[in-house]
């Protein structure tokens, strides 16, 4: 059971990537659908299926212990880098945004 609850936890966090991508590679100039609440909400729900995930696989012994503890710091340390990349582009209000040159992101209405 723990074991699928990490491995969905990692498939929405990283899904999560998969909605920005255009808008953080300097190589996709110009405006992108601003997709960062969607983005948010997968890793939201990751962190909380990885949140789950580890409090059943706690719950085994030994080695088991361990190896979802693995797990769970490595996704843990994704989910925190993650959160890091999509906070900047939460503050748009926008439909549509851009990466600028020196890392921030312009916003654009319709």
């Amino acid at each position: 059971m723990a074991s699928a609850l990490l491995t969905v936890s990692a498939a929405l966090m990283l899904f999560s990537t998969a909605f920005t991508v255009e808008v953080e590679d300097p190589l996709f100039v110009g405006l992108h659908d601003n997709t960062s609440g969607v983005a948010a909400l997968f890793l939201g729900f990751g962190v909380l299926l990885l949140f789950a995930g580890t409090a059943v696989g706690m719950r085994a012994s030994g080695r088991g212990r361990i190896a979802v503890a693995t797990v769970a710091v490595t996704l843990l340390l994704f989910g925190v880098f993650r959160a890091a990349v999509l906070a900047p582009m939460l503050s748009c209000d926008g439909s549509r945004i851009a990466q600028q040159a020196d890392g921030s992101y312009t916003c654009v209405d319709g």
